[in-house]
């Protein structure tokens, strides 16, 4: 049992190694400035959230019809009965 936490500990520490190794490579090795990276960033932040707003939007949409036409079928089964 102990050997198996002491695995799980190694594993966990060579995990978060092995993130700050990556991190630290990737803002040496950055192709651009940051400022220039945080403006792409928030450039597609917006771009992102405008699309997700969309989607969010048309699934409404979608939703409403359906629960629409849900309604008005269910709606004729009782007046039929």
């Amino acid at each position: 049992m102990a050997r198996k936490i002491n695995t799980t500990m190694a594993d966990a520490l060579m995990l978060v190694g092995g993130g700050v190794v990556g991190a630290g490579l990737a803002l040496l090795l950055a192709p651009q400035s940051g400022k220039k990276s945080r403006t792409e960033i928030a450039r597609f932040r917006r771009s992102m959230g405008r699309k997700g707003d969309s989607i969010i939007r048309h699934f409404a949409d979608n939703m409403s019809g359906f629960a629409d036409a849900v309604g008005g079928k269910a709606a004729g089964m009782l007046h039929k009965r």
